[in-house]
């Protein structure tokens, strides 16, 4: 927890982009940190109560891929730049619920939350604990799965303009079960970096696997 505060602070400071953007929002709102503060400390529980450094890196990753999962929502609604109905709509399909404003508030609450997490477990896997290879892989990770939160919140969009068979939703299967594929690999033990090597496959763009086209999915507000 100490080194996360510590490095939150850094990034803060001496970071550019996104990343000193969450850092320095955080540090600015006490109310924010507090938040911040104790959802990291939850965070931080299995990984402290592993003996071993070994298992310790297996709760990290658990983080990581916890975190980055977490933060998906806000970032596709930051994205996408959605608006009146179609934000609105989303927000529905993915929560199941009418309370608009307090949803909102609650999601970009977890997006800092998780993304600020997110940035501290990163900097501990790789620059405490030596777990580069798995950083670089986590990285190509999380663009693979930004395609397909994107893919399926854009299938969720279509599907209530009433297009029926949209070919969004039949690319969604695969590439959930690609991704479960690759994160049970990066989370099964400590493989070597040439292990992680052989995901550059399973990322690789080709035939259902390329990145689908920006739909125009802003309704009338």
């Amino acid at each position: 927890m100490e080194y996360s505060e510590y490095h939150l602070q850094r990034s803060a400071h001496f970071e550019h982009g996104c990343d000193a953007q969450i850092a320095s929002r955080l540090l600015e709102d006490v109310s924010l940190y507090r938040s911040w503060e104790s959802s990291h400390q939850r965070l931080m529980r299995g990984v402290a109560a592993a003996s071993r450094p070994a298992d310790q890196l297996v709760e990290l990753r658990k983080v990581s891929f916890r975190t980055l999962h977490r933060k998906a929502p806000f970032e596709y609604l930051r994205e996408r730049r959605l608006s009146g109905s179609a934000r609105r709509l989303l927000i529905h399909r993915l929560f199941g619920t009418d309370h608009y404003g307090r949803t909102v508030v609650r999601e970009h609450n977890a997006f800092l939350n998780s993304a600020a997490s997110y940035l501290c477990v990163d900097s501990l896997c790789g620059d405490l604990m030596g777990d580069s290879a798995f950083c670089e892989a986590l990285n190509e990770y999380e663009a693979a799965y930004a395609d397909f939160y994107r893919a399926y919140c854009d299938s969720l969009l279509v599907d209530a303009e009433g297009n029926e068979g949209s070919p969004l939703v039949s690319l969604l299967p695969y590439l959930r079960y690609q991704l479960k594929v690759i994160r049970d690999h990066l989370l099964a033990g400590a493989p070597q970096k040439s292990d992680f090597k052989q995901l550059q496959s399973l990322y690789a763009a080709s035939g259902d696997t390329q990145r689908l086209p920006v739909l125009d999915i802003n309704f009338a507000p």
